[in-house]
């Protein structure tokens, strides 16, 4: 009596072995699942959104720390949102695809670290998340970074602080001259 016991287990094990052989390469596909996290580059809020089988199953907004202080300190931000991928990861894969703006979300996210350790009065903050927010809508996700970066870099002079790398600092100071090249040419 136990052996078709065992052999119904062992047909049945196979059975799904085969299923999960022949359905794990679908699984890595994007249509199949996956995992989007998009930027809101008007208030910094962040969008999580999961599909599965191309269906949307989760859709949910979110403030970060940056679209909370925005709102905190009362900075201006159109009304429209204009929506940026920033991460994208799939199921089985296990790829992590980082778009131009999550390597912004990250900068930004150091900015509020230092205007943090700083312990930057308002008006300060103020100035400097406009300036990002600025920077933010032009569409350029490589540029905000570079003036996120300049921006940690005056307020890390301002207060003496020493979070950057010095040979980054470096190339900052280089990427400032060029700026300032360029801004008094007319």
């Amino acid at each position: 009596m136990k052996k078709p016991k065992l052999v119904s287990i062992a047909v049945i094990i196979g059975v799904l072995a085969g299923l999960l052989l022949f359905f794990w390469p679908l699984l890595g596909h994007p249509w199949v699942f996956s995992r989007c996290t998009d930027v809101d580059i008007n208030s910094g809020e962040t969008r999580d959104a999961v599909y599965v089988l191309c269906l949307r199953v989760k859709n949910e907004i979110q403030e970060s720390d940056l679209s909370r202080e925005v709102h905190r300190l009362g900075i201006d931000i159109p009304a429209i949102r204009v929506w940026k991928c920033a991460f994208e990861s799939y199921l089985v894969e296990g790829r992590y695809i980082d778009y131009s703006y999550g390597g912004v979300v990250a900068t930004c996210s150091q900015l509020l670290s230092v205007l943090n350790q700083a312990k930057a009065p308002d008006e300060e903050r103020r100035v400097a998340l406009e300036m990002l927010m600025t920077s933010l809508r032009t569409g350029d996700p490589r540029q905000a970074e570079k003036q996120t970066y300049l921006l940690i870099d005056e307020i890390e002079d301002k207060h003496g602080l020493d979070v950057l790398d010095p040979q980054f600092k470096e190339h900052l100071k280089e990427l400032r001259k060029e700026r300032q090249a360029q801004q008094a040419v007319p």
